[in-house]
Formats: C-alpha cells, structure tokens, sequence
C-alpha cells in the first residue's frame, strides 16, 4: 500500500479539471503530503494509498459526477512513458493488449485486466476487475479506465476504432448521456462483468506505428522496470536479495521460507499481498543474473545453466529465448 512505486498521469489530470472548477492543488491533494510540484514532475513516484486518498478528495470535490469519465478522455498514450511507447510500436493490437496485462504494475494499476473472447460470436472483450476496492470508489475507478482504454485504442489503431458496446457492473447513473458522448457506443449498465466489447477483427491488425527493433528494445527496459518494482521494500526485496546471492539454495521455496522463519504458505501470500510471486521473483533473477553472465564472463552456457540453478541448459536456453526472444548463441554474439 505505501511502496512510491507508481507515477503521477492520473492524478495530474484529475488537478487539471478540478482547478478549472476552482478548486486548488492542495485540497486534491490534502492528507497524501505531495505537493502540485510533486504531481507535475515525472520522477515522482506514488504508493496505492495516495492515489486512493486523491481519488476520494477528487469524488468529494468536483462538481461535476462525471469526473471519471472525464479524465480517461484527456489521457493518451504518450502519458504512459515506456509502456506508452511498447504499446503502440507492438505489432497489433492483440500483442498491444497482452502486454498491457502482463506489464501492467508500470501503469499505476487499479484494475485487474483480462482479455475474453468470444470466437463464435466474433467478440473480443477487455475485461475489468476494480482493485481499489473501496466501494464509492468502484464506479470512479471504472470510468477512469473505460475512457483511457478506448483513448489508448485509438491511439494505436487510429481514429475509426469503435467499442460495440460497453458492459458496466454497477447501476446506471444519472449522467448516462456522458457515457455516449465519450465513448461513441451504447452502453449497458447492471452486467456481470465490466467490459470494453469489439468486433475481433482488430486483434491482428497492424497498429500505425508498429516497430519491431523498438519493441524490444522498450520491452528489455520495461522487464528491467517491472523487476526493480517488484522490489522496492518488503519481503519481496529481501527474496531477490536472497536469491541473487544464493540462487541454487533460494530456488526452492520451501528452503528459502525457513531462511525466513516462516512457512511456504506464509510466504507465498505475502508475496502475493507484495503484487509479485516466488516464481517470478525467480525468473527476474535468473534473467538478471543470465544476462550479465552472458555479457560479462566467458562461461559456458552449460556453465551458466548450471549457475542458475538448472537441471540442463536445454530448460535454460527454451527459458532465455521466452525472456528475451533470443538464443542464448544470438545474445551473446
């Protein structure tokens, strides 16, 4: 709740459609101690709890209910720095989508996203799940979310991108005429998921401005990014301090949960509490560590597999090539 790890987009444009209605930084901003300066600034970073708190300040400020919506509209993909940038130089929208939710602790996330689809009826659906989880928050938190998304989407397919419809979880408000005027498709209120619904067509088709060289560039940087967040505090930085000094001994969880005096079960949950799991902490590592062994050192690669705690360098290569999409040969030359 209180790790600094995520940036500011949202809560800067929140300021700037509550100070066009009078009201100033400070009342915004009350109770999260940040400051305009801080909000405006690119190498702030903010924990779960402050955005909460400038979300509650915002609901209870504006005079306008359909704040959320509004603040979605005004957020495009340049807003999000190198996940912005991995978004739109992806392939198509499909690749554009997967990465989002795999990449998604970069983004400030207050939703948990999925992609559903619905092959018979041709529908691909963006689903979803409020993580705020602060119940007269929900509705806000969803509203930011639709109008960003269907920014971002056109962003990177172009301007006649259309929803089919939008499915909402909560009942229907009495600004329902802003959820058209926003989002250009109807929308249905009282479903059982929240969900941005479109024809499956656009899934493979090539975004404007996909660049494959620049893809993967911007994805090693943000693997780089996702590590040091998963990171920042807590047991999970003290799991990857473990590791990357003992991988072989830390590559067992059972092991490395008596290093810690707990049980597995125990530390898995606060793993998972942290945003992050045993497995993935794991695999940052060994990724982390490969690299430079392949950068900075003449081992072998069955050397190397071996270093990382793996069986054979069969499972190490197949591991490297899913990491990075290239052979562990390709890398090092």
């Amino acid at each position: 709740m209180d790790a600094k790890i995520y940036p500011t987009y949202k809560i800067a444009k929140i300021l700037s459609i509550l100070q066009k209605q009078g009201t100033s930084a400070e009342q915004l901003l009350q109770g999260t101690n940040l400051s305009e300066d801080d909000i405006n600034s690119n190498s702030t970073r903010i924990s779960h709890r402050q955005v909460i708190l400038a979300y509650k300040n915002a609901t209870r400020l504006s005079t306008d209910p359909a704040i959320g919506l509004r603040t979605g509209r005004l957020l495009c993909v340049t807003d999000y720095g190198l996940y912005g940038y991995a978004l739109i130089s992806s392939a198509t929208l499909r690749e554009a989508l997967l990465f989002s939710i795999n990449y998604h602790q970069m983004a400030t996330p207050t939703v948990k996203m999925s992609l559903i689809m619905d092959e018979e009826n041709l529908v691909a659906s963006f689903r979803m799940e409020d993580l705020i989880k602060v119940s007269e928050l929900q509705k806000f938190n969803l509203e930011v979310q639709f109008t960003l998304v269907y920014s971002l989407f056109k962003d990177m397919v172009g301007i006649d991108f259309r929803f089919i419809e939008i499915w909402a979880q909560y009942p229907k408000t009495e600004y329902a005429d802003v959820y058209l005027e926003t989002l250009d498709c109807p929308v249905r209120f009282d479903q059982e998921f929240n969900e941005l619904r479109f024809h499956s067509g656009w899934l493979d088709s090539p975004l404007q401005k996909a660049n494959s060289i620049t893809s993967q560039s911007i994805k090693e940087l943000c693997d780089d990014i996702i590590l040091i967040m998963s990171t920042t505090g807590g047991i999970a930085h003290e799991v990857f301090v473990v590791m990357t000094q003992d991988i072989h001994s830390a590559s067992n969880i059972e092991t490395l949960a008596k290093h810690f005096n707990m049980s597995s079960r125990t530390l898995r949950r606060k793993l998972t509490n942290q945003g992050t799991s045993f497995q993935n902490i794991l695999s940052d590592v060994r990724k982390k560590l490969s690299i430079e062994y392949l950068r900075g050192t003449n081992l072998s690669i069955d050397e190397i597999a071996d270093r990382l705690g793996y069986s054979d360098a069969t499972n190490f290569r197949h591991a490297f090539k899913k990491w990075t999409g290239k052979t562990v040969g390709n890398y090092r030359r």
